[in-house]
């Protein structure tokens, strides 16, 4: 029987995709190990599992957006947002390049564990021996008193990152009662990275819950008769002051 290369090839990819018998790859939590079913896989020296499976165990609340391919995770004010088949993943907005992107395997999307782990303020150690991920996770301690975060950037629940929005964009937030918020949007041309404009801070106390919710201007921008592909960066600084802790989220334009 002859054999096309394309055969081979495709019987290659699926033999580094699926893991060998005997050599099952365990991930345990904080001494809990997370379901075997589906199995974690290890891709190009890094293991991957069904995201579902990650972000339940890492403690984070995450979102699937279907029409840009994305996952968004957030725990205790930071945000991770990941794309299948794309190498840049965002932690508060901020890009970090991934040795191995997200990506669609037996119809499930499999992410890196390691990387949302430490993003989340996790220890991660590999046991080679026993071929086991070990995930130590910061312990949580509940928010105080009226909802707010005592330490640390504010939680941002709208927008989230990847999101599309038109030219007035509902901002809410949670954050420590009593410390000024200081809201502005730094507006860059999509392609080249270059800054183009950016919108002043709105300043404001959050209400006694350590809530906030208003809106922000995300301006259309074109070069002659040309609109410019745009990406915006909102900043939420809780303080007044530069330096003080910040989480950044990354929108785009709904057209």
């Amino acid at each position: 029987m002859r054999i096309s290369r394309w055969g081979v090839l495709t019987a290659l990819a699926t033999l580094v995709l699926l893991p060998s018998a005997g050599w099952a790859i365990d991930v345990i939590v904080n001494g809990q190990g997370v379901p075997p079913h589906p199995p974690a896989l290890e891709v190009n020296g890094r293991v991957l599992l069904p995201l579902r499976n990650v972000f339940v165990a890492l403690e984070a609340d995450v979102t699937w957006d279907a029409a840009t391919m994305s996952v968004i995770a957030v725990r205790r004010g930071t945000t991770v947002t990941m794309t299948i088949g794309d190498p840049t993943a965002y932690v508060n907005g901020r890009p970090v390049q991934l040795d191995v992107p997200p990506r669609l395997i037996n119809e499930r999307t499999y992410i890196p564990v390691r990387f949302p782990a430490e993003a989340f303020g996790a220890e991660v150690r590999w046991d080679g021996a026993t071929q086991t991920v070990f995930i130590a996770l910061p312990e949580t301690a509940g928010p105080p008193a009226g909802g707010g975060i005592p330490q640390g950037p504010p939680l941002v629940l709208a927008p989230q990152n990847g999101a599309r929005v038109g030219t007035r964009t509902e901002v809410s937030i949670r954050t420590t009662p009593g410390v000024e918020q200081v809201i502005w949007t730094v507006v860059f041309n999509a392609d080249s990275g270059e800054v183009l404009d950016t919108v002043p801070g709105i300043r404001h106390l959050p209400n006694a819950d350590g809530t906030y919710r208003g809106a922000i201007a995300t301006p259309r921008i074109s070069v002659g008769d040309t609109r410019v592909p745009l990406r915006y960066e909102i900043h939420f600084r809780n303080g007044p002051d530069p330096g003080d802790p910040e989480t950044v989220v990354v929108v785009f334009p709904n057209s």
